[in-house]
């Protein structure tokens, strides 16, 4: 009971504050909304004060937003047709704090759902747009409001709406769902439904009206407390789950249509002789072909990326990251090939395989087996040379010099500088060493004649150290 004390405070101020709407006239009711606000202050507040300081970014854009708010709610008691306009620019810039604390609570909640983020928005932009074209602005027109208080509000409703889509999402993929964020979209909601109701009934949306238009804003104001005291507020700025971002059909139909929608709409008012929507043209289009722009940048530079990572994948060895037998043959038949052209052998190749490797994986497990080639190949890797893995606890270092003995014997020495160090594995300190075969290129073998003679002598060495 203790957990929700605050939140029940609230709701019995929000139903009593209910109760009085329907009894007070027009001008009391702005008292209403100024208390209200003034009470979002202080639970905004201590949420800011709850939550941790480094999740506290996207709260604190929400009490600058809240505070706003309250500055609209005196400019609306005032009740002169000046401070009409005014609270309404003012209700603006509160939007774009809520705005930037939606936008910052849902990247920190959904950093790696960005695409469907957008997807969210832009939908809701569009039947935001269908809605203001079909309804909202033609009773705005008869009105006779000016374009740009038009525009202004045509703003406010679209960003609102892409914020709802967005919080929608959030909620939507996140399991279980907080109540929180269900109480956030809530607001925004009921603030846009506020929004259409009494813009399209006076033209400004501070303007007064009737209670029950006034009661959509009366509940988002309500909803947005009970958020910020609700317990589980602060945890809102924790990263959620994360969904794949694939590109459906439905997807990309809803994208291309969302491109399409306000051109289109326009079109037809045109042919209808209905005069064009001026504020849709404008901020419309801005708006969704820029959120549609990015997003399928966004699609292209993953595409990209998967394609590098396919390659890098088809190229590399997984344990180690060093080049592949693959990727080892290219560079061979690309080495030989330069050497042709140039008349004179270059290529040196040394195949060395780790000596107490089999020991390792008997006596340490596996993942201690892996661990150390991992270290080992890091080891090669710093040397400088090409070093790829061929297998097992096989590896290939490649040069390309025409001074080739002397070449040779330095990479030798890398080698054996390289693995002279001891290997610290599960606890233990270990001791590896290799045989290595070193073969330099005549100018007339191909790759596998290469790796044929290299491995041999490797086995020789080998041999030979076993004799000794």
């Amino acid at each position: 009971m203790t957990r929700f004390s605050g939140m029940l405070a609230y709701l019995a101020v929000v139903i009593a504050c209910t109760a009085a709407m329907g009894v007070v006239p027009g001008p009391g009711r702005q008292w209403i909304f100024l208390l209200l606000a003034i009470l979002n202050v202080i639970a905004v507040t201590l949420l800011v004060r709850r939550a941790p300081p480094g999740d506290r970014a996207p709260f604190v854009q929400l009490g600058l937003g809240t505070g706003w708010l309250v500055v609209n709610a005196v400019l609306a008691t005032l009740g002169q047709d000046r401070w009409v306009v005014a609270a309404d620019v003012v209700l603006a810039v509160s939007n774009l704090h809520l705005l930037a604390a939606a936008v910052l609570l849902v990247l920190r909640r959904a950093r790696n759902d960005l695409g469907g983020l957008i997807d969210a928005a832009v939908t809701a932009i569009v039947i935001a747009a269908l809605t203001w074209t079909l309804l909202l602005q033609p009773r705005l027109d008869q009105a006779g409001v000016p374009l740009l208080l038009q525009v202004n509000l045509l703003a406010s409703v679209l960003l609102l709406s892409g914020v709802l889509g967005v919080l929608i999402r959030v909620a939507r993929i996140a399991r279980p769902r907080p109540a929180p964020l269900v109480l956030f979209a809530g607001a925004v909601l009921c603030d846009l439904l506020g929004y259409v109701a009494v813009a399209g009934a006076t033209g400004a949306v501070t303007a007064q009206t009737t209670a029950p238009r006034e009661m959509f804003f009366l509940l988002g104001y309500a909803l947005l407390g009970l958020a910020a005291l609700h317990p589980d507020a602060p945890r809102l700025a924790r990263p959620g789950p994360v969904p794949p971002d694939r590109l459906f059909t439905g997807r990309v139909i809803v994208l291309t249509a969302a491109v399409t929608v306000v051109p289109f709409v326009s079109g037809v008012r045109e042919i209808l002789g209905v005069r064009g929507d001026a504020a849709l043209l404008t901020v419309g289009n801005l708006l969704i072909v820029g959120l549609v722009a990015f997003r399928v940048a966004r699609l292209a530079r993953q595409r990209e990326e998967a394609g590098r990572q396919l390659r890098h994948q088809a190229t590399h060895d997984l344990l180690t990251g060093l080049p592949n037998r693959a990727a080892l043959w290219a560079r061979l038949d690309a080495g030989l090939a330069r050497e042709r052209l140039a008349g004179r052998p270059s290529v040196i190749l040394l195949f060395c395989d780790l000596n107490g490797f089999k020991q390792v994986n008997d006596r340490l497990g596996h993942l201690a087996g892996d661990r150390l080639l991992a270290e080992v190949a890091r080891r090669l890797r710093s040397t400088g040379l090409y070093t790829a893995r061929y297998g097992g606890d096989e590896f290939v270092l490649v040069g390309d010099d025409p001074d080739q003995g002397p070449a040779a014997d330095r990479m030798t020495a890398l080698l054996r500088a390289a693995l002279a160090e001891p290997v610290r594995i599960a606890g233990e300190e270990i001791r590896i060493g290799a045989a290595a075969g070193t073969v330099l290129s005549t100018g007339g073998l191909n790759a596998d004649e290469l790796i044929r003679r290299a491995d041999q002598a490797m086995y020789d060495d080998k041999a030979t150290r076993r004799a000794a």
